[in-house]
């Protein structure tokens, strides 16, 4: 008897929640429903398609509505879904927010994750055996289902339900592999079927309501197909889809294999036809190399110096970059770009980056006697990063005394009046993060900056506000530099927007803000006006008779610093003046990986003077909190949007849509004001907290206790 295997095609016109719940649960009823698929309790992944950050529009993603209807009718099954991918560019975070997505998982209680932590896993194809980097936490959870996009692939014909299942590959290592294949299709077809079997999914259903034809994965032409395809091998929903197999490199490699099932005679289509489930005249692009191309980054920098008259130091790079390729790539799954970085590092070790020479901090302090400027970035939310900061300027403090300044990416020029009055001792904490509209105007927790920001109040160290207004931002973000008035120019420094490797950054690391060379130009255009604006802030008070002949320590995102060519770049262009860079940043298992920013194979430039590693955490003083998720509105009202499971607020009997009046009768106008008063208290004590519950006024006794 022939095994039959099962493939659903439903036909949904629109993308409309009831219909396409209605499609999805004819979907599943084909296969005996989700009891077939799934167990109740299950943890689920749901992986879609998170490309990048894009608009659903675009078909470049999964649409939102899909996944949302997959996450309720698991959620009415009794199984618990999460909703996770590695997109190729950007983070999981920015693009759940661009789709809405997020507001639907919270208010479902529905994690959502970027597929990190990546574990090294075996997996084979036919006789070849890869090793892989797959997140543990698409290896960990119960069951997967797959929402894949239908779109058109440059390199691959098209993706659905098989490629799809790559973004379980963490980070940037996807990249890696694109640049390890060496153009060999067989290699990388297999590559990406081994990575298939390894995370083979429970049930995939792929969003062909709209799919994007000409080219993709992003780019291409959104069609009108209005489908729904379901099933539980990949590759016989792939073979539905009507693409020939001579045509598609994964299904030639997958028949070569016998992996899944591409026999017609042996599919059963249930819902539409076949003949409905294959898409007619769907415009397929010209197939291009597999590799990325290094060395096309390589010519194009050529040409480009070549064009400048610089032909002697072009030929010197090509040599020098070519070198590097040939000995950068010492492991499959490793970019060791550096030549002489350490293999592996502990949590406090500071690396010397030209030599590779893990130093003591007291030895990397000798260094900053010659220094004017000393950058140390952060991980905005990495506490650990903001430890190394308050080591630096401890230290710095103690040997160079008054002749120091600060200057912090965190304030804008116009709060500057506030950050005097808080060194001077003329403001409390509570109006300090009031008139400097903290919440708003940065927005992460205070209470990572506080120990900083008390520091340099209790020695009187000035500190300097660096970025740019945000009205201003928003100017040359809607009309561009080009646009720009000569009033409106008149408000900006001088702005440079051509550096190579900087926009190379951004295409490499911030690709999710980007969607084609338009956006690519814009989003270059704010990044050069934050870094010029915030070097010409640092010039401005260091060439002033209050700065001049100061030390600066300057405290800003990774991003600025990384490679020199972000702020240090541009008030070195203004000064002249010596500086040095540290990095703080975390290592996975201590082992430096190809897939982190520092080791971009196509930026021949050293990353930062100093890399100092920090734990991802560190242990804090327990801070006191109700266990409560607030609104802060304009209007002042702090509406509680969910509470914490065996939260104080929970226990004491709050419930979501209350808005908090006061706390011991002090009225609550910012979360500022609420977490701040909070922090006065002890774990054990007791506060009342006023709350309205439409329109009704009730007062609770709130025991504030450590959460879990």
């Amino acid at each position: 008897m022939l095994k039959i295997t099962k493939v659903s095609v439903v036909r949904c016109e629109v993308y409309d929640k009831e219909k396409i719940s209605i499609a999805l649960a004819q979907t599943f009823d084909f296969f005996g429903g989700l009891g077939n698929v799934i167990n109740k309790g299950a943890k689920v992944l749901l992986k879609p398609n998170f490309l990048k950050e894009s608009n659903y529009g675009d078909c470049t993603v999964t649409h939102p509505l899909v996944i949302e209807g997959i996450a309720e009718k698991l959620l009415e099954f009794g199984a618990t879904p999460i909703i996770g991918d590695s997109p190729a560019f950007g983070a999981v975070s920015k693009i759940v927010r661009r789709l809405k997505l997020d507001t639907f998982a919270e208010k479902h209680g529905i994690d959502i994750v970027e597929l990190d932590n990546a574990r090294r896993v075996k997996a084979q194809c036919g006789t070849k055996t890869f090793n892989l980097t797959v997140s543990g936490k698409a290896l960990d959870v119960d069951a997967i289902i797959n929402i894949p996009k239908l779109k058109a692939h440059v390199q691959l014909l098209f993706t659905a339900a098989v490629k799809n299942m790559y973004g379980c590959v963490s980070g940037k290592r996807k990249v890696w592999r694109h640049f390890r294949s060496n153009n060999d299709i067989r290699w990388y077809t297999e590559m990406l079927l081994a990575n298939y079997h390894r995370v083979k999914p429970s049930f995939t259903i792929v969003d062909a309501v709209m799919a994007m034809e000409e080219r993709g994965p992003s780019g291409g032409v959104p069609r009108n197909v209005s489908l729904l395809i379901g099933g539980k091998d990949c590759i016989a929903i792939d073979r539905v889809i009507g693409v020939s197999p001579s045509q598609s490199p994964i299904l030639q490699t997958a028949k070569l294999h016998n992996i899944g099932e591409q026999d017609l005679n042996r599919i059963e289509i249930h819902g539409e036809s076949l003949s409905a489930a294959k898409v007619n005249n769907f415009r397929l692009p010209k197939l291009t190399p597999i590799g990325f191309g290094f060395f096309r980054v390589v010519k194009s920098l050529l040409k480009h110096l070549l064009m400048k008259n610089f032909g002697k130091t072009a030929c010197i790079l090509f040599f020098c970059i070519l070198t590097l390729t040939l000995n950068a790539f010492s492991e499959e799954e490793k970019v060791t770009r550096l030549k002489h970085f350490p293999q592996k590092v502990e949590v406090e070790d500071i690396v010397h980056v030209p030599t590779g020479i893990i130093m003591n901090f007291t030895d990397v302090l000798k260094f900053f006697d010659s220094a004017g400027i000393i950058y140390v970035g952060e991980i905005h939310a990495v506490d650990a990063t903001h430890r190394a900061q308050l080591k630096v300027l401890q230290a710095c403090y103690e040997k160079y005394g008054e002749n120091l300044a600060i200057g912090m990416e965190m304030f804008t020029r116009q709060y500057q009046p506030f950050l005097d009055q808080w060194v001077a001792g003329e403001i409390d904490e509570k109006k300090f993060l009031e008139y400097t509209d903290w919440d708003k105007q940065w927005g992460f927790d205070y209470y990572l900056y506080k120990d900083i920001l008390d520091f340099a109040r209790e020695k009187k160290i000035s500190v300097r506000a660096l970025n740019a207004p945000k009205e201003v931002v928003k100017m040359v973000s809607e009309k561009g530099l080009e646009s720009l008035t000569e009033e409106e120019k008149a408000q900006l420094p001088e702005i440079d927007t051509t550096g190579f490797f900087h926009r190379i950054y951004l295409q490499e690391v911030i690709g999710g803000h980007m969607h084609g060379k338009e956006n690519l130009e814009k989003y270059n255009n704010v990044q050069c006006l934050w870094e010029e604006y915030m070097a010409q802030s640092i010039v401005d008070y260091l060439s002033s008779w209050e700065g001049k002949g100061k030390k600066m320590l300057v405290f800003v995102g990774n991003g600025h610093i990384i490679y020199d060519f972000g702020i240090p770049a541009r008030v070195f262009r203004r000064t002249l003046l010596p500086y040095y860079t540290i990095y703080p940043t975390v290592f996975n298992g201590g082992m430096p990986g190809g897939d982190h920013h520092m080791f971009i194979s196509s930026i021949p430039l050293e990353p930062a003077d100093f890399i100092w590693v920090v734990a991802t955490t560190t242990s804090q003083t327990k801070r006191i909190y109700l266990g409560v998720h607030i609104q802060n509105r304009d209007d002042k009202k702090l509406i509680i949007q969910k509470l914490s499971e065996g939260s104080p607020a929970e226990k004491a009997g709050l419930m979501a849509g209350d808005v908090i009046l006061a706390v011991d009768g002090k009225a609550m106008n910012t979360v500022a004001e609420l977490v701040h008063y909070l922090q006065t208290k002890q774990f054990g004590d007791s506060c009342t907290v006023n709350i309205d519950r439409d329109g009704t006024k009730i007062t609770y006794a709130v025991t504030l206790f450590e959460m879990k």
